[in-house]
């Protein structure tokens, strides 16, 4: 990255100026005296009974507080972590807060009994009470999930045990992954963080190097990493199957509030689509002038933009865009970049990838990501701003209707992706055009092929786990197996990356298995949106904003339905597949006049 405008670490003194300082401990002291109120009223189920309205309201309000409460100190130290793994401080502030929120997990089982058993009373009270009425999706949402509860006793104990089995695993994956570094040359090493980074390197021979490395760094560690893997798998397959549910699949449909009909459609037009982004593989491959892409060519930069942006450049560049769609939006991101919410600097100690963090209370967001300068760092900004955003509009709400699923949790930042992409292919220059059209393609491959082949991985381990343990080298031949059956003949089969496993930190969550298709969901409503607000562009973003408030009230069905889709039919699917579909043929045309070969 050019020198002079180096990428920022973030501020979060706005949020808490330290874990000894009056406001920190104000709202842990409040969060123990919210959640023992909330017991109290959770614990005499004769007073719900007497008068359920009465109760349901006091009971919200206890519940929305201590939500707001722990999601804010949570997030808070989220972040801290994120970029100090290692800090023993951080960590045992982690731990005493899950200590502190264990009985809000209790008292939120008992609430789900309660409202369960009084369902009729409840949904009279809705009838006759707007203040309860609008929390009315809430209630059917908790009676539902109080279908696949354990035993009250049950239920403690597994959240008690949580904190030291999958959460102390997931951990480790983070730890391990966040710190490990690998001989580059001489007495030079790079982290994995880095060694991953260069696969963007438009050398061919430094990205076989990098993917090399990467390899035999993640080949040190497998023993440690595959242990954390199977100690979340096998906590996750062991709750699920205690409460109720099939498989670990099925619960994963019900937390991203779609229909099993949904999740068939999409994943059966993921599948019909593969020919798609195979088609652009091959013709990346011809401008590369290779005869078939390794898996450390997915990110190869193709065309003339091989520009490297300052971090101010890519802000300027943002805030540009984004207002240019709406006025908020320009100014929530100006403001994001002003007051330091984003730590975009790679750095030892810190972990990969990206993510934007909400904290409730303060009305904030932090974003963290590991900004290289690369026009795909810079959509990397754009995605998380648009998370950011979403909070941002939802600010004024209870924190209750501030949980969206991750279905509808991609919907803003894949729709601020499209508005940096689509500025930047308005250009003639044909060069450049490739570029930028190579840059979404990459991003439409993740998110479609690549999500596919982890989501068929995840299946596979899931299968495997229910009956044993599986070792590093059985996970390696399922990742194998899952990039074949996607990836196909598009990607030479003697390069693939077996650890992918070990690399991606979203497998490592008990209570968020099949972190993985809410992406390709986000993808594909979020490219149908962009369509409607070309078809109306004066309207849309009023709309647009409505369309995200509604996302903590109501399923991902209703509110697609909403924006005009139905999303348990797979031509809506089709129809952003076919968005992607023509910039394949685009691209594969201006390659075709690159190389002079048809």
């Amino acid at each position: 990255m050019p020198s002079g405008s180096s990428a920022p670490r973030w501020d979060l003194s706005s949020i808490y100026p330290g874990y000894d300082s009056d406001e920190y401990k104000a709202d842990r002291a409040e969060l123990v005296k919210v959640i023992g109120e909330l017991k109290r009223k959770v614990d005499d189920p004769s007073t719900a009974k007497k008068d359920t309205s009465k109760w349901l309201k006091a009971t919200i309000k206890r519940l929305d507080a201590a939500y707001g409460l722990y999601e804010n100190l949570s997030a808070y130290l989220e972040c801290a972590y994120a970029v100090s793994t290692t800090d023993s401080r951080t960590l045992n502030e982690i731990n005493s807060l899950e200590e502190d929120a264990l009985p809000l997990k209790d008292a939120i089982v008992r609430f789900r009994i309660i409202v369960r058993r009084l369902r009729k009373a409840v949904r009279k009270a809705c009838a006759k009470s707007k203040s309860i009425e609008r929390f009315s999706f809430f209630l059917d949402e908790q009676i539902e999930l109080a279908d696949h509860q354990m035993s009250v006793e049950a239920e403690s104990l597994a959240a008690d045990l949580e904190r030291s089995g999958s959460d102390a695993w997931s951990r480790l994956q983070e730890t391990v992954s966040s710190t490990l570094s690998w001989p580059w040359s001489g007495s030079e090493s790079r982290t994995v963080v880095q060694l991953r980074s260069m696969a963007m390197d438009p050398d061919r021979e430094t990205r076989r190097k990098a993917f090399r490395k990467e390899i035999d760094a993640l080949r040190s560690v497998e023993i440690p990493v595959a242990a954390a893997l199977n100690g979340v798998k096998g906590f996750a397959v062991s709750l699920d199957r205690r409460r109720g549910y099939s498989n670990s699949l099925e619960r994963a449909a019900e937390q991203s509030r779609i229909s099993p009909r949904t999740l068939e459609s999409q994943i059966a037009s993921m599948e019909a689509s593969l020919p798609v982004f195979r088609r652009y593989l091959k013709a990346k491959a011809k401008l590369l002038g290779i005869k078939t892409c390794a898996f450390y060519d997915l990110f190869a930069p193709v065309g003339s933009s091989n520009r490297t942006w300052t971090f101010d450049e890519a802000r300027d560049f943002i805030v540009e865009r984004f207002s240019a769609f709406a006025w908020d939006l320009g100014d929530f991101a100006e403001n994001a970049f002003k007051e330091r919410w984003i730590d975009g600097e790679p750095r030892e100690g810190k972990v990969g990838g990206a993510f934007c963090a909400g904290m409730p209370l303060a009305g904030q967001s932090r974003i963290l990501a590991n900004f290289d300068g690369s026009f795909d760092a810079l959509f990397t900004l754009a995605h998380e701003l648009g998370h950011g955003y979403h909070g941002y509009v939802l600010r004024d709400l209870p924190v209750i209707h501030q949980d969206y699923p991750m279905t509808l949790a991609e919907t803003a930042s894949i729709f601020c992706e499209t508005i940096v992409f689509n500025h930047a292919i308005q250009t003639d220059d044909a060069q450049e055009r490739i570029a930028v059209l190579e840059l979404f393609l990459q991003s439409a491959t993740q998110v479609v092929v690549d999500i596919l082949s982890r989501y068929k991985f995840e299946q596979a381990v899931f299968d495997r786990r229910a009956k044993a343990e599986l070792s590093p080298s059985e996970l390696c031949d399922l990742m194998i197996d899952a990039q074949k059956a996607t990836y196909g003949n598009a990607l030479d089969p003697k390069n693939l990356h077996p650890y992918m496993w070990a690399v991606k930190s979203h497998y490592y969550s008990a209570n968020r298995s099949f972190y993985n298709f809410p992406y390709a969901f986000g993808l594909l409503f979020g490219l149908g949106l962009y369509a409607g607000y070309e078809r109306d562009a004066h309207d849309f973003p009023a709309r647009y904003r409505d369309l995200l408030r509604m996302t903590g009230q109501a399923s991902a069905n209703d509110v697609t339905r909403v924006a005009g889709f139905d999303i348990e039919r797979e031509e809506f699917w089709q129809g952003g597949i076919g968005i992607i579909s023509d910039r394949v043929d685009e691209f594969a045309k201006l390659v075709d006049a690159e190389t002079g070969t048809p």
